[in-house]
């Protein structure tokens, strides 16, 4: 089934939020992003209600569209969060993944590792959060699934910025890597100490590049 309007219209205003060609912190009317994108405001609205729910946009009552600063307090309680679901659902997912399932997980590094080598960031920062859904995908429950693939949604701002500023993302590949081998073993206490260390690894590499951004910001 083809894409609502509504969907496409979210496809191209995540692409434009994540990838700061709207600039955090700035206020846009509906009007402007109406003529932007070439659509009317009906499927607009949808689409920037889908983006306010994955926390890319706020839109308060009369006063615009705003795209909000990346925050180091946002993506802390964020990270939390990955970390808690992540080791929360290990165990279910080491006793359910299928053989299917880890391949899937291995092509989808495999396209990390390709859209990295060639400066490919949103593409990039797209299958991180496909690899993080994929294995909650695993455990068989759909409200598992949504709630991963809005977190990772709700995380993309801050990847994309970190990984444009390393110019890729070679030791989150790595460590994505570790996490699919110790799936594939069942070894749920090897899968869940490497899960803390890919998220509380990110979370520093991430966290220095977002407070220097917020530095220059204030100098």
């Amino acid at each position: 089934m083809s894409k609502r309007a509504s969907e496409l219209i979210a496809d191209r205003l995540r692409r434009m939020v994540v990838t700061e060609e709207l600039t955090p912190g700035t206020i846009v009317s509906e009007a402007y992003l109406s003529e932007m994108l070439g659509c009317t405001r009906t499927p607009l609205r949808r689409a920037l209600q889908q983006l306010s729910h994955e926390y890319l946009v706020d839109t308060p009552p009369r006063r615009g569209i705003l795209i909000p600063q990346l925050s180091v307090v946002d993506y802390q309680q964020l990270s939390q969060a990955q970390l808690f679901v992540g080791v929360e659902l290990v165990d279910l997912v080491a006793e359910r993944i299928d053989d299917g399932q880890l391949e899937q997980l291995r092509r989808t590094i495999e396209r990390q590792e390709k859209c990295s080598r060639d400066g490919d960031f949103y593409e990039l920062t797209t299958l991180d959060g496909r690899f993080h859904t994929l294995i909650a995908e695993a455990t068989g429950n759909r409200y598992f699934s949504d709630f991963s693939r809005q977190l990772h949604s709700s995380l993309s701002r801050f990847l994309y910025r970190a990984y444009k500023a390393t110019n890729g993302a070679g030791l989150s590949i790595e460590e994505h890597y570790e996490i699919v081998d110790a799936l594939e073993l069942r070894d749920p206490e090897l899968a869940r100490s490497r899960i803390k260390k890919h998220v509380t690894e990110a979370m520093k590499r991430v966290l220095s590049i977002i407070a220097l951004g917020d530095h220059s910001q204030r100098a």
